[in-house]
């Protein structure tokens, strides 16, 4: 999933106070105990402290728009460098004051955030508001039941490829048609002929090793997200679909199509350089292709032969302090950002972040990067996708460990270790490191 960092990020936590008028003192509206408070029809007078990844001067935009809206509502942003924003959640939340009130919630770990007391229930307020969105994020926002979070962002994958290099090839273009998703199978064959025909590979992965790009490659086969259990903590990778898919996904390497030095922070410009065939990488891909010198195009993400199409999702949620004093004037501000007019965060953010609702897709759509043909391919695609094949990231509290241990098998099987054998072994580990959980 694509994370956007800054110069004023890398420097350190930065500090944005965007005050509204008519914005004078806080009022409390909860007790800290996550009971008794409700989404009011009128907004109260407070201010709210919110904390996140995003860089302050991008986020200016959609405060102030936000201010336009709930003039009595006051909110203090604070942006740390994403690789810090765990650490600080831990620190600040585990003092209990209340700062901050709101927090970017990374969707793979709102069940460790949740079980471990980070996350106030949204359940019973947002019941008339999750209708709005498309169901993947919030499922992904969601764990046992109640719903934790609410998403403001949303992912998914498409296929693209460098149509000079298949044409000079013969390859045959894959088809932008939905009822026409090109299978796995096919693209191996296809990236062989375009590397025999002079391209120095056939194909890459946007973010190669990394559980949210190769979830899909085992689902897609009828495997599990990764566990077989509800709380997400019997390890279940040693199936025969998820063998199966790393046999394929080892096999493009092996044979040369894919490159094993290709990071996922390098592979996007590798793709523009025109020496690639076949990519697999996000919409965020669509604004750096203005400096692409070849034609592109795009295409719905790869499924395995008789299986079942599946892509990859999530994003970002924005979560709750269940210590928060302000909890009335916090939830206005969350269903603003994610659910009111599309979601005031991916409508008025100027990064190409995809809404996690159908009606802020229609806004989002509208941007110049879809203005071409291809463009417009892109559109249909990933609508249909984000709706109809979009399948989160596992739900487990144990997700850290899971993303690190199977992070390495991947890596381990693309140099050749015997699939199989990668498999049981990071199983071993998974099922060491969860038992910590039980």
């Amino acid at each position: 999933m694509r994370r956007i960092h800054t110069a004023a990020a890398v420097a350190g936590a930065a500090a944005l106070i965007l005050t509204a008028a008519c914005s004078d003192s806080s009022t409390a509206a909860g007790d800290g105990d996550g009971d008794g408070w409700s989404i009011p029809e009128e907004d109260p007078t407070a201010t709210i402290q919110v904390l996140g990844h995003q860089d302050a001067e991008l986020m200016e935009p959609v405060i102030e728009v936000f201010h336009e809206d709930h003039p009595d509502i006051t909110v203090q942003y604070e942006a740390v460098p994403f690789d810090q924003l765990n650490s600080v959640l831990d620190a600040r939340i585990a003092n209990q004051d209340g700062n901050p009130d709101v927090y970017w919630a990374d969707q793979p770990r709102v069940a460790a955030l949740a079980s471990r007391g980070y996350l106030e229930d949204l359940t019973e307020q947002f019941a008339d508001v999750t209708g709005a969105f498309d169901s993947a994020p919030v499922e992904s926002s969601s764990f046992d039941g109640s719903l934790w979070s609410l998403p403001i962002a949303n992912s998914t994958q498409l296929l693209y490829y460098n149509a000079d290099l298949l044409d000079e090839a013969g390859v045959e273009a894959p088809s932008a048609d939905i009822s026409e998703r090109i299978t796995w199978e096919e693209i191996r064959d296809r990236a062989q002929q375009a590397v025999d025909g002079g391209a120095e590979h056939g194909f890459l992965f946007g973010q190669v090793h990394r559980y949210y790009q190769i979830q899909p490659l085992p689902q897609s086969k009828g495997g599990s997200a990764g566990a077989s259990d509800d709380l997400g903590l019997e390890p279940d990778i040693t199936s025969d679909p998820w063998v199966e898919s790393m046999e394929f996904y080892q096999s493009l390497f092996t044979e040369d199509l894919s490159p094993l030095g290709v990071t996922p922070e390098q592979s996007s410009a590798e793709f523009i350089t025109g020496n690639t065939a076949f990519f697999v990488q996000g919409p965020w891909l669509l604004p750096q292709l203005d400096d692409a010198e070849f034609t592109w195009g795009v295409a719905p993400h790869p499924y395995f032969e008789g299986g079942e199409p599946v892509t990859p999702t999530g994003s970002w949620s924005l979560g709750m302090s269940p210590f928060s004093d302000d909890k009335e004037a916090a939830a206005v501000f969350m269903r603003w950002m994610s659910a009111d007019n599309g979601g005031g965060y991916a409508v008025n953010f100027g990064a190409p972040e995809l809404p996690s609702t159908p009606e802020g897709k229609e806004d989002y759509f509208q941007r110049d990067v879809f203005d071409s043909d291809a463009g417009q391919d892109a559109v249909t695609i990933i609508d249909h996708e984000t709706a109809e094949t979009a399948v989160p990231r596992l739900q487990t509290v144990g997700f850290v460990e899971f993303e690190e241990i199977l992070g390495r098998a991947f890596s381990d099987i693309a140099s050749g270790t015997d699939p199989e054998t990668a498999l049981q072994s990071a199983q071993d580990e998974l099922t060491n490191a969860w038992s910590q959980y039980e």
